[in-house]
């Protein structure tokens, strides 16, 4: 399966980048009727089934993985990386997902389902919550597996929130998931270039992974 990652990792991002173009082009794009079809199916649901659902707790659970994130780290709970490192690991998945979040929903500009503006493609609210809990996942998943069950059920729910209050179509609250991990991870990507060899990152992180790396040589050869 783990030979697989990488194809399955490229043609996902490959369908997005699609869908992506497919809202750019407009109405008269090859791929809109299937996109308002499956956007138009899924509020049919939500509007058969819970056409009264207005809530506002997605505006904080958004937040939730990056609250709990900071909440460790100044609880003095070991994670991947030293303060500085983290900080500036926040700071560039912050800047990369405003700026391509807010630039598509300006060049796209899709009605919301409640027709209150045409920012509706994709969800921030989404691509935030997948930002902080790919963060949250990034210092501390490693080791604790119950940290990333949080972190990301914390942002399906807001997802599914954002559809659910009428406030964004299916495909909005898709593609915004896959646009806060992938920004989120290209932040990781370009700190671990910037700091190279600068010994930031924490010990017991690098034990970890090689007492993880030796345990799983050990379980292929037996």
């Amino acid at each position: 399966m783990k030979r697989y990652r990488p194809v399955i990792f490229i043609s996902f991002y490959m369908i997005i980048l699609i869908i992506i173009a497919a809202q750019l082009w407009g109405a008269n794009g090859f791929l809109h009727p299937a996109i308002e079809n499956i956007n138009l199916y899924v509020r049919g649901l939500r509007n058969t089934h819970a056409p009264l659902f207005h809530q506002s707790y997605d505006n904080y659970l958004q937040l939730l993985p990056g609250i709990l994130l900071i909440g460790l780290k100044l609880g003095g709970v070991k994670g991947r990386f030293e303060w500085k490192r983290l900080l500036i690991f926040i700071v560039l998945s912050i800047i990369f997902t405003q700026l391509v979040v807010n630039s598509l929903k300006l060049a796209c500009g899709v009605l919301r389902p409640d027709e209150s503006n045409f920012f509706s493609f994709p969800s921030g609210h989404t691509a935030t919550a997948f930002m902080t809990a790919t963060l949250l996942y990034k210092e501390y998943g490693f080791k604790r597996i119950w940290v990333s069950l949080v972190a990301y059920a914390s942002a399906i729910v807001t997802g599914m929130t954002r559809i659910l209050n009428n406030r964004h179509w299916i495909i909005d609250v898709i593609v915004g998931a896959a646009l806060g991990i992938l920004l989120t991870e290209m932040a990781y990507r370009l700190v671990k270039t910037i700091f190279k060899d600068r010994e930031l990152i924490n010990t017991d992180y690098n034990h970890w992974c090689i007492n993880y790396r030796n345990n799983a040589t050990i379980i292929e050869n037996t």
